[in-house]
């Protein structure tokens, strides 16, 4: 067991896999990378304290919890300079808890029309919201008759002030107009109570907030949708090779490629999917492999290229990893191959004009060079519709041509990539 100083300092090179104990501090906003959701919070022990990341899970964490965690350590999607914890919610061991009872939050998150977990993530006053959160249930009677109380007993209400703080700030980021009338509510049962001074001007600037949300006027430009982040992905996943038993058709070649990277040999191996349930087996498969082999993986999802913007990023991604990626333990999963790099075929069933023929060409020439630097220095996995959609060029490398729906191979001749 390390301590997080350890990391802070340095002392732990990217991708290594650690065990860490520390109690949950803030609960922070979560983020996205490419088409996937990662949840943040704040791990610190006695020598510092360490941002911890995991993809969305219906599991979450309180501050206040005492945890043990695995994760591998990786640099800050957003803060590259900076070190992070990646491991998945499922790895993360509450040993003692303050607040909640793990056992019954998945049940209790829903509070009103509020989300615990996503309430947390929007405010910094955490342990003063989750009180609110207990003591109310953030139902608007009960929470007008503890005002009352409070104010009638001499008792401080900032916790509850911080709590309709966090509520207005869900209901405009979230767009929620249902959790903003609830606000509205409150703030409207609570006019005849004499609320002190100052917490009583907070509340008024909360609801015209509210009146601004729920007229639909005002906010407008400041409550859109964070857009999907562009470009390629670096994670770090975990996995042991017991998960290997949840690929139902990929598991053999999953295996395989195991042991083709413990040989220190570079596969590319295009993986032809039917529908969604085999794309997410061929990203999870990926995933798997990454995280038993302690590599770092590099992740194109199709909605890194679903705009001209995007093809940008993820071209200018390309060529820089390319140029800096070193010999090592390294995967690279790609989605859309055939939109980068696309077949004869593929451009006449796009019906490309003859102006964007040239600039077509241009873009896959750029591709085909960085793909070609990056097939000598690590494991690249694709998965496509199909091979025929792909440049003859890139797909004469492949090492494995396999099904996505049996995980057998459809190659009919072996047509390897020579290192």
């Amino acid at each position: 067991m390390i301590q997080i100083q350890d990391i802070i300092a340095g002392k732990v090179p990217p991708g290594s896999l650690v065990n860490l104990k520390g109690e949950v501090g803030q609960i922070i906003p979560a983020f996205t990378l490419g088409d996937l959701v990662y949840e943040r919070f704040i791990l610190g022990d006695d020598t510092g304290k360490l941002t911890v990341i995991a993809p969305s899970s219906p599991r979450y964490l309180l501050p206040g919890d005492k945890v043990e965690v695995k994760g591998r350590v990786r640099p800050c999607p957003y803060a590259p300079s900076v070190s992070c914890l990646e491991t998945t919610l499922d790895d993360v061991e509450i040993v003692e808890w303050k607040w909640i009872d793990p056992r019954f939050r998945q049940e209790m998150d829903k509070k009103g029309e509020f989300s615990v977990n996503a309430l947390l993530q929007i405010t910094e006053f955490d342990d003063e919201v989750l009180r609110g959160v207990i003591e109310t249930d953030l139902d608007p009677l009960k929470m007008r008759s503890k005002l009352e109380e409070d104010v009638s007993s001499g008792k401080s209400i900032s916790y509850l002030v911080d709590t309709l703080a966090a509520m207005t700030m869900y209901s405009i980021f979230l767009r929620d107009l249902n959790a903003a009338k609830t606000v509205k509510e409150v703030l409207y049962m609570s006019e005849s109570i004499n609320i002190p001074k100052e917490e009583k001007r907070v509340l008024e600037v909360l609801g015209r907030m509210v009146d601004s949300l729920v007229s639909r006027e005002g906010l407008a430009p400041y409550v859109q949708p964070p857009e999907t982040t562009k470009g390629i992905v670096e994670r770090y996943p975990i996995a042991s090779k017991d998960e290997l038993e949840t690929l139902p058709h990929l598991a053999s070649l999953a295996s395989e490629v195991l042991n083709e990277i413990k040989g220190g040999k570079k596969e590319f191996i295009l993986i032809e999917v039917a529908n969604n349930d085999q794309l997410a087996e061929a990203r999870r498969m990926a995933e798997i492999v990454a995280g038993i082999t302690g590599a770092k993986l590099y992740y194109m999802p199709y909605s890194s290229i679903s705009s001209t913007e995007g093809v940008a990023d993820v071209l200018s991604d390309l060529k820089t990893i390319s140029g800096d990626l070193k010999e090592g333990k390294v995967i690279f999963y790609l989605e859309g191959l055939e939109m980068l790099l696309p077949s004869e075929r593929a451009l006449e069933m796009m019906k490309v004009p003859p102006e964007g023929v040239q600039g077509m060409k241009v873009l896959k020439a750029e591709v085909l060079k960085a793909m070609e630097e990056i097939l000598g220095k690590a494991v690249v996995i694709a998965a496509t519709t199909s091979k025929m959609m792909i440049d003859e060029g890139l797909v004469g490398k492949a090492t494995r041509i396999v099904s996505g729906s049996t995980g057998a191979s459809i190659s009919s001749e072996s047509q390897g990539y020579t290192m």
